[in-house]
């Protein structure tokens, strides 16, 4: 599509410009993907965090399964939790039977008198803190929940809103609780229960080859925008023009660099937040260290949050005999972190939880620092959003990806948002002189 310009060569960006031919992208990065993209370090190849397929999505599913050609099925996920030294089967709730008997009879009662409780006052959580407790119990809550959410969320729960809870954490079912409480049971409700992975080049490898062909400038950061002379400037000098602009950049950051924002706007934009994320990459000289695909730790004192294991999840990405591991260790946007320090205290933590020997054993120790992780869905989020979204589309900007419309979402749905951005391009209308009709009423700075 001439005239359109694509900000962010992320899978949105991807989505979008497959749906509009001739449109041209414009990423600041030196590289493709977005959040998307896996790093080829020591030979192995390790994401932006934990990444997997588990897309419901058949037309999806078939797109990225042709890309990459050689793709691993793996039908049932293995996913443990890790807490003072003992490893138990992930969700906590649904296996109860493998803790502690003063534990599972405090988390059972702590349940039922949650269920009973909301079948004799149904009421509506207004947070995250109010839906685990009417899910899960007090005790839940306290012990396991509350934990994790300080170290994943950098948080606390009634700071968290409900809006981002689907398909991620599942409501509780009773009877399947006190099934697990008695002894194993076959785990049908976990998120990911079954999910896809490429052979080869990381997560990224569903996706590379869907870029060839398309007109894609990279290191081409955007600096200013003036949606009325229809402009974008980039940090080299460069102005690109267009008729129609669709964004995956921040959404606070593409605020930040209208030209004119409205302070109402700007102030909106300065709403939203985000966690950043370091990435611990290790290859290890030890065959299968653990058969986890990923592990939850819950100790507040161990920095990382989750471990993937990237040689458990395409097992001939790597050479017999060693095992891949990437630690997660995340910060608010308002935090400082000490890259060196964490580094250092995540390696040695790892070596102790899995046994490994840190001089002998480790054949390389890299990293991936990721300034933007997941959106924090705080209860300002949804109103900042709905205000930027809104005032943007008087200048025919769409926005669209995880960051673009600042939610927190799959992949699939992040390339989806895509074709739609370019759907609602070419359905626009136009007025006598062929330009995209405007809204008579722009709200500029005042």
């Amino acid at each position: 599509m001439q005239g359109l310009v694509i900000l962010g060569a992320g899978l949105s960006g991807l989505g979008c410009a497959l749906n509009a031919p001739g449109a041209k992208i414009f990423e600041a990065q030196s590289h493709l993907g977005g959040h998307a993209y896996s790093h080829q370090q020591d030979g192995v190849y390790f994401d932006q965090g934990a990444h997997i397929s588990h897309s419901k999505n058949p037309t999806f599913v078939e797109m990225i399964k042709k890309s990459a050609k050689d793709v691993v099925e793996i039908p049932k996920s293995h996913v443990q939790n890790y807490y003072q030294g003992k490893w138990f089967t992930y969700p906590v709730q649904n296996h109860l039977h493998e803790q502690p008997l003063e534990v599972k009879t405090a988390a059972l009662q702590d349940l039922i008198d949650a269920h009973l409780e909301q079948a004799a006052n149904p009421k509506t959580p207004e947070n995250y803190l109010e839906w685990c407790i009417a899910q899960y119990g007090d005790f839940l809550t306290e012990k396991f929940y509350k934990v994790y959410t300080k170290k994943y969320w950098r948080c606390e729960m009634q700071d968290l809103s409900i809006d981002w809870l689907g398909g991620r954490l599942l409501p509780s079912q009773l009877h399947k609780i006190i099934a697990g409480s008695l002894g194993p049971q076959p785990e049908s409700q976990a998120a990911f229960a079954a999910f896809r992975y490429p052979a080869q080049g990381g997560f990224f490898g569903f996706f590379e080859s869907l870029y060839k062909g398309l007109d894609i400038s990279t290191k081409m950061k955007a600096v200013e925008i003036d949606p009325i002379k229809q402009w974008v400037k980039f940090e080299n000098g460069q102005k690109e023009h267009y008729q129609h602009l669709a964004s995956s950049i921040p959404l606070n950051q593409l605020i930040r660099i209208i030209k004119d924002a409205p302070a109402t706007i700007q102030q909106a934009a300065e709403k939203l937040r985000c966690t950043k994320l370091l990435c611990v990459n290790l290859v290890i000289n030890q065959p299968k260290l653990t058969d986890n695909h990923w592990f939850y730790i819950y100790d507040p004192e161990v920095e990382f949050s989750r471990v993937s294991v990237p040689s458990n999840l395409s097992p001939v990405a790597l050479a017999e005999g060693k095992t891949a591991l990437q630690a997660e260790i995340f910060r608010r946007d308002d935090e400082d972190l000490n890259i060196d320090e964490l580094v250092e205290h995540a390696v040695q933590q790892l070596s102790k939880m899995l046994n490994f020997r840190v001089i002998e054993d480790i054949q390389s120790i890299n990293h991936i620092f990721v300034p933007r992780a997941y959106i924090l869905s705080d209860h300002q989020r949804a109103t900042a959003v709905s205000e930027i979204t809104a005032w943007l589309k008087q200048f025919n900007i769409i926005t669209m990806g995880l960051y673009g419309r600042w939610n927190y979402i799959w992949s699939d749905v992040a390339f989806h948002q895509g074709q739609e951005a370019a759907n609602k391009i070419t359905e626009q209308k136009y007025d006598s002189a062929g330009n995209i009709a405007r809204s008579s009423r722009i709200q500029r700075a005042g």
